[in-house]
Protein backbone atom coordinates (compact mmCIF):
# COMPACT_ATOMS: atom_id res chain seq x y z
CA UNK A 1 0.00 0.00 0.00
CA UNK A 2 2.24 2.58 0.47
CA UNK A 3 4.49 1.78 -2.53
CA UNK A 4 1.31 2.53 -4.54
CA UNK A 5 0.56 5.77 -2.05
CA UNK A 6 4.37 6.78 -3.09
CA UNK A 7 3.52 6.03 -6.45
CA UNK A 8 0.27 8.22 -6.60
CA UNK A 9 1.75 11.27 -5.25
CA UNK A 10 5.01 11.06 -7.47
CA UNK A 11 2.30 10.42 -10.28
CA UNK A 12 0.42 13.74 -9.70
CA UNK A 13 3.76 15.74 -9.41
CA UNK A 14 5.03 14.70 -12.84
CA UNK A 15 1.90 14.71 -14.80
CA UNK A 16 0.95 18.21 -13.02
CA UNK A 17 4.19 19.97 -14.31
CA UNK A 18 3.98 17.96 -17.85
CA UNK A 19 3.36 20.41 -20.65
CA UNK A 20 3.12 19.37 -24.63
CA UNK A 21 3.31 22.55 -26.96
CA UNK A 22 3.10 22.28 -30.45
CA UNK A 23 3.11 25.26 -33.21
CA UNK A 24 2.87 22.89 -36.83
CA UNK A 25 2.53 23.93 -40.38
CA UNK A 26 1.02 21.67 -43.12
CA UNK A 27 2.58 22.85 -46.66
CA UNK A 28 1.26 22.59 -49.91
CA UNK A 29 3.70 19.54 -51.05
CA UNK A 30 2.54 17.60 -48.20
CA UNK A 31 5.11 18.21 -45.60
CA UNK A 32 5.24 19.70 -42.24
CA UNK A 33 7.64 22.00 -40.58
CA UNK A 34 7.43 23.50 -37.03
CA UNK A 35 8.37 22.55 -33.23
CA UNK A 36 7.35 19.94 -31.10
CA UNK A 37 7.92 20.91 -27.13
CA UNK A 38 8.06 19.16 -24.03
CA UNK A 39 8.80 20.39 -20.47
CA UNK A 40 8.78 19.68 -16.80
CA UNK A 41 9.16 22.16 -13.91
CA UNK A 42 12.67 22.01 -12.80
CA UNK A 43 11.86 21.61 -9.59
CA UNK A 44 10.05 18.60 -9.77
CA UNK A 45 12.56 16.61 -11.88
CA UNK A 46 15.42 17.22 -9.26
CA UNK A 47 13.54 15.70 -6.52
CA UNK A 48 15.85 13.41 -4.34
CA UNK A 49 19.34 15.23 -5.83
CA UNK A 50 18.62 14.13 -9.15
CA UNK A 51 20.26 15.68 -12.45
CA UNK A 52 17.71 17.49 -14.11
CA UNK A 53 18.63 15.48 -17.42
CA UNK A 54 18.23 12.04 -15.44
CA UNK A 55 14.83 13.21 -14.43
CA UNK A 56 13.60 14.41 -17.77
CA UNK A 57 14.57 10.88 -19.02
CA UNK A 58 12.37 9.14 -16.18
CA UNK A 59 9.39 10.99 -17.43
CA UNK A 60 9.45 11.11 -21.23
CA UNK A 61 9.19 7.19 -20.63
CA UNK A 62 5.73 7.96 -19.84
CA UNK A 63 4.95 9.82 -22.94
CA UNK A 64 4.06 8.18 -25.90
CA UNK A 65 6.27 8.26 -29.07
CA UNK A 66 6.38 11.59 -30.65
CA UNK A 67 7.00 12.03 -34.36
CA UNK A 68 10.95 12.06 -35.09
CA UNK A 69 13.00 14.60 -35.92
CA UNK A 70 16.34 16.71 -34.71
CA UNK A 71 15.81 17.77 -30.51
CA UNK A 72 17.36 20.09 -29.02
CA UNK A 73 17.46 20.54 -25.25
CA UNK A 74 15.08 23.32 -23.76
CA UNK A 75 15.62 25.15 -20.59
CA UNK A 76 14.54 28.24 -18.36
CA UNK A 77 14.36 29.52 -14.92
CA UNK A 78 11.80 27.14 -14.08
CA UNK A 79 11.13 24.27 -16.85
CA UNK A 80 13.62 22.11 -18.58
CA UNK A 81 12.90 19.74 -21.85
CA UNK A 82 13.46 18.92 -25.53
CA UNK A 83 12.49 20.77 -28.04
CA UNK A 84 11.79 18.46 -31.92
CA UNK A 85 12.43 20.66 -34.91
CA UNK A 86 10.90 19.57 -38.32
CA UNK A 87 11.48 21.03 -41.67
CA UNK A 88 9.51 19.68 -44.32
CA UNK A 89 9.24 16.81 -43.00
CA UNK A 90 7.36 14.46 -45.56
CA UNK A 91 3.50 13.28 -44.26
CA UNK A 92 4.11 9.08 -44.38
CA UNK A 93 7.10 10.18 -41.93
CA UNK A 94 4.91 12.45 -39.36
CA UNK A 95 2.94 9.35 -38.29
CA UNK A 96 3.60 8.49 -34.53
CA UNK A 97 1.72 6.77 -31.41
CA UNK A 98 1.03 10.56 -30.14
CA UNK A 99 0.48 12.41 -33.04
CA UNK A 100 -0.10 12.19 -36.69
CA UNK A 101 -0.97 13.97 -40.41
CA UNK A 102 -2.25 11.93 -42.87
CA UNK A 103 -3.50 12.88 -46.51
CA UNK A 104 -6.69 11.28 -47.45
CA UNK A 105 -7.73 12.37 -50.96
CA UNK A 106 -8.12 16.21 -50.70
CA UNK A 107 -8.06 16.21 -47.21
CA UNK A 108 -5.41 16.59 -44.49
CA UNK A 109 -6.62 14.57 -41.40
CA UNK A 110 -4.76 15.77 -37.90
CA UNK A 111 -5.26 13.49 -34.58
CA UNK A 112 -3.67 13.84 -31.10
CA UNK A 113 -5.73 10.56 -29.22
CA UNK A 114 -5.77 11.52 -25.15
CA UNK A 115 -5.92 7.86 -24.53
CA UNK A 116 -5.13 7.50 -21.27
CA UNK A 117 -4.23 4.18 -21.92
CA UNK A 118 -0.93 5.44 -23.87
CA UNK A 119 0.36 8.14 -21.33
CA UNK A 120 1.60 7.65 -17.78
CA UNK A 121 2.61 3.90 -18.70
CA UNK A 122 5.67 3.57 -16.42
CA UNK A 123 4.31 5.25 -13.13
CA UNK A 124 0.84 3.88 -13.45
CA UNK A 125 2.00 0.53 -14.27
CA UNK A 126 0.35 -0.85 -11.08
CA UNK A 127 -3.13 0.60 -11.21
CA UNK A 128 -5.23 1.33 -13.90
CA UNK A 129 -6.62 4.42 -12.96
CA UNK A 130 -3.62 6.47 -12.37
CA UNK A 131 -3.39 6.48 -15.98
CA UNK A 132 -6.79 8.55 -15.88
CA UNK A 133 -5.29 10.94 -12.89
CA UNK A 134 -2.35 11.31 -15.23
CA UNK A 135 -4.06 12.39 -18.25
CA UNK A 136 -6.30 14.50 -16.05
CA UNK A 137 -3.37 16.54 -14.54
CA UNK A 138 -1.35 16.99 -18.09
CA UNK A 139 -1.86 20.09 -19.99
CA UNK A 140 -1.68 20.69 -24.00
CA UNK A 141 -1.54 23.47 -26.34
CA UNK A 142 -1.74 22.71 -29.72
CA UNK A 143 -1.53 24.92 -33.05
CA UNK A 144 -1.86 23.38 -36.45
CA UNK A 145 -2.00 26.06 -39.88
CA UNK A 146 -3.19 24.46 -42.77
CA UNK A 147 -2.97 25.28 -46.76
CA UNK A 148 -6.50 25.30 -46.96
CA UNK A 149 -9.77 26.08 -45.65
CA UNK A 150 -10.39 24.04 -42.28
CA UNK A 151 -13.89 21.75 -42.58
CA UNK A 152 -14.08 20.31 -39.02
CA UNK A 153 -12.51 20.71 -35.57
CA UNK A 154 -13.42 18.60 -32.57
CA UNK A 155 -14.37 20.19 -29.65
CA UNK A 156 -12.57 22.80 -27.91
CA UNK A 157 -10.77 23.57 -31.08
CA UNK A 158 -10.61 27.13 -32.29
CA UNK A 159 -10.27 28.27 -35.61
CA UNK A 160 -8.47 31.04 -36.68
CA UNK A 161 -8.68 31.78 -40.62
CA UNK A 162 -6.62 28.44 -41.32
CA UNK A 163 -5.06 27.83 -38.06
CA UNK A 164 -6.93 25.79 -35.49
CA UNK A 165 -5.65 25.96 -31.88
CA UNK A 166 -6.62 23.83 -28.52
CA UNK A 167 -5.59 24.99 -25.14
CA UNK A 168 -6.71 21.83 -22.24
CA UNK A 169 -5.16 22.94 -18.96
CA UNK A 170 -4.30 20.53 -16.20
CA UNK A 171 -7.42 19.40 -13.72
CA UNK A 172 -9.64 19.64 -16.74
CA UNK A 173 -11.31 16.55 -18.35
CA UNK A 174 -9.82 15.90 -21.48
CA UNK A 175 -11.53 15.13 -24.89
CA UNK A 176 -10.90 11.31 -26.48
CA UNK A 177 -8.81 13.26 -29.11
CA UNK A 178 -8.22 15.69 -31.03
CA UNK A 179 -8.76 15.94 -34.12
CA UNK A 180 -9.05 18.66 -37.62
CA UNK A 181 -10.03 18.23 -40.95
CA UNK A 182 -8.75 20.61 -43.80
CA UNK A 183 -8.74 21.23 -47.47
CA UNK A 184 -5.54 20.08 -49.48
CA UNK A 185 -4.48 21.53 -52.74
CA UNK A 186 -4.85 19.14 -55.74
CA UNK A 187 -2.16 17.20 -56.55
CA UNK A 188 -0.34 17.77 -60.31
CA UNK A 189 -1.82 15.20 -62.67
CA UNK A 190 -0.22 12.53 -64.10
CA UNK A 191 -0.06 13.99 -67.66
CA UNK A 192 1.87 17.12 -66.87
CA UNK A 193 4.15 14.62 -65.11
CA UNK A 194 4.84 12.63 -68.10
CA UNK A 195 4.93 15.11 -70.18
CA UNK A 196 7.42 17.32 -68.27
CA UNK A 197 9.63 14.51 -67.81
CA UNK A 198 9.79 14.18 -71.52
CA UNK A 199 7.64 11.65 -72.08
CA UNK A 200 4.79 13.40 -73.99
CA UNK A 201 4.67 15.07 -77.21
CA UNK A 202 6.18 18.66 -77.59
CA UNK A 203 3.10 20.43 -79.10
CA UNK A 204 4.01 24.00 -77.85
CA UNK A 205 7.39 23.25 -79.89
CA UNK A 206 5.03 22.27 -82.59
CA UNK A 207 2.50 25.36 -82.74
CA UNK A 208 6.02 27.72 -82.73
CA UNK A 209 7.22 26.30 -85.78
CA UNK A 210 4.08 26.10 -87.56
CA UNK A 211 3.53 29.45 -86.71
CA UNK A 212 7.26 30.36 -88.18
CA UNK A 213 7.07 28.22 -91.26
CA UNK A 214 3.36 30.60 -91.96
CA UNK A 215 5.49 33.74 -91.54
CA UNK A 216 8.13 32.90 -94.00
CA UNK A 217 5.41 31.88 -96.55
CA UNK A 218 3.87 34.94 -96.38
CA UNK A 219 7.02 36.68 -96.74
CA UNK A 220 7.90 35.14 -99.66
CA UNK A 221 4.61 35.85 -101.59
CA UNK A 222 5.10 39.34 -101.13
CA UNK A 223 8.75 39.83 -102.31
CA UNK A 224 7.38 37.97 -105.61
CA UNK A 225 4.26 39.96 -105.92
CA UNK A 226 6.38 43.24 -105.26
CA UNK A 227 6.61 45.78 -108.61
CA UNK A 228 9.63 46.33 -110.23
CA UNK A 229 11.03 49.83 -110.53
CA UNK A 230 10.65 51.40 -114.01
CA UNK A 231 7.97 49.06 -115.49
CA UNK A 232 7.54 45.66 -116.09
CA UNK A 233 10.76 45.43 -119.25
CA UNK A 234 13.73 47.77 -118.68
CA UNK A 235 15.47 48.90 -122.32
CA UNK A 236 18.27 46.43 -123.37
CA UNK A 237 21.60 48.00 -122.72
CA UNK A 238 22.88 50.16 -125.26
CA UNK A 239 19.72 50.84 -126.76
CA UNK A 240 19.28 54.26 -128.37
CA UNK A 241 17.38 56.68 -126.69
CA UNK A 242 15.17 59.92 -127.93
CA UNK A 243 18.17 61.71 -126.84
CA UNK A 244 16.60 62.95 -123.39
CA UNK A 245 17.66 61.56 -119.97
CA UNK A 246 18.40 57.83 -119.42
CA UNK A 247 16.32 56.09 -116.79
CA UNK A 248 19.49 57.21 -114.39
CA UNK A 249 19.00 60.56 -114.95
CA UNK A 250 22.51 61.28 -116.57
CA UNK A 251 22.25 62.46 -120.65
CA UNK A 252 23.10 60.26 -123.23
CA UNK A 253 26.73 61.15 -124.33
CA UNK A 254 26.46 62.80 -128.19
CA UNK A 255 27.96 60.82 -131.37
CA UNK A 256 31.31 62.31 -133.18
CA UNK A 257 30.99 65.37 -134.97
CA UNK A 258 30.96 64.91 -138.96
CA UNK A 259 33.56 67.17 -140.63
CA UNK A 260 32.25 70.28 -142.62
CA UNK A 261 33.50 71.47 -146.10
CA UNK A 262 36.85 72.47 -146.29
CA UNK A 263 37.50 76.37 -146.61
CA UNK A 264 38.84 77.85 -150.53
CA UNK A 265 40.84 80.45 -150.78
CA UNK A 266 41.52 82.71 -153.97
CA UNK A 267 45.19 81.43 -154.86
CA UNK A 268 44.13 77.80 -156.00
CA UNK A 269 43.51 76.85 -152.87
CA UNK A 270 47.22 77.17 -151.60
CA UNK A 271 47.20 78.53 -147.87
CA UNK A 272 49.81 81.16 -147.75
CA UNK A 273 49.77 82.28 -151.36
CA UNK A 274 50.17 85.60 -152.96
Amino acid sequence: MLRGAACLVLLAVLSGCMQLNAGLTVNADDTVSGQLLLTAERKVLTLNNRPVEAGFAELRQNIPALPAGPETRYEDATHFGSQINYRNVPLDQFDSESLSIVREGDRYVFTLPLDPKKYGGKVAEQDPQNQARFMLLMSFEITVTFPGRVLDVSAGGQVNDRTVTWRVNPNEQKPAELRAVAEAPPRPSTATDEQDAGGGIPWLLIAAGAVVLLLVAVLVVLLLRRPRAGGDTDPAPGAPTSGGPTTSGVPAPRGPATPGPTPTTGNGGLPGAG
